[in-house]
């Protein structure tokens, strides 16, 4: 699934908060700790091709913690998890890297939502992740940027596809693809 994540980082974009002193600096600083991941992952040996699949690390998770989140996480384990699911799975990593502080004591570096996305990932829907994503992209009020939208889109529908498998998921991906890349398109058309 590497390959899709290959995908994803081409049209990823958005940012993220966490906990701090500005919203917007802390936005920047989740969303450059995602980019970064993707950017290990993709630059990785594809995990599930080496047998490792991010449902089964994800399965458990206490296990998980421990796998993606501590200092001595295995990085394969955190490979699979951001390879299978794009941006949502490296917010994962950063979600149980949360928690492990958060269980050691330490203060947490990221905001409530991304709890709330680890929490929630597993049963999720598109329409739910686009809301917790909006949420940590500390979305405005009112009407959101088109494109900034379709990318969080994108991202939801990207992640429910890969974790669901069925065929309605992955036509919500590829419509929420068309989307983007007709929006991408606009300003290179003018």
């Amino acid at each position: 699934m590497a390959s899709g994540v290959r995908r994803m980082a081409l049209v990823s974009g958005g940012s993220g908060t966490t906990s701090g002193e500005r919203p917007g600096a802390d936005r920047a600083r989740l969303s450059q700790r995602a980019a970064g991941l993707l950017g290990q992952a993709l630059a990785a040996d594809d995990a599930e091709h080496a047998g490792l699949r991010a449902d089964e690390v994800l399965a458990d998770p206490a296990a998980a913690v421990s796998l993606l989140g501590s200092p001595e996480a295995w990085p394969a384990a955190r490979h699979a998890v951001v390879q299978r699911y794009g941006r949502v799975g490296a917010l994962l990593v950063l979600g149980f890297e949360d928690r492990w502080r958060a269980g050691a004591g330490e203060e947490a570096a990221a905001p409530a939502g991304l709890e709330e996305l680890v929490d929630r990932f597993p049963h999720a829907g598109a329409e739910e992740l686009e809301g917790l994503l909006a949420a940590l992209d500390g979305a405005r009020g009112g009407v959101p940027d088109d494109t900034e939208a379709a990318r969080r889109w994108l991202h939801a529908t990207y992640a429910v596809a890969e974790r669901d498998g069925t065929d309605t998921a992955h036509r919500a991906y590829m419509d929420a693809l068309d989307r983007l890349l007709r929006l991408a398109g606009r300003p290179l058309a003018s």
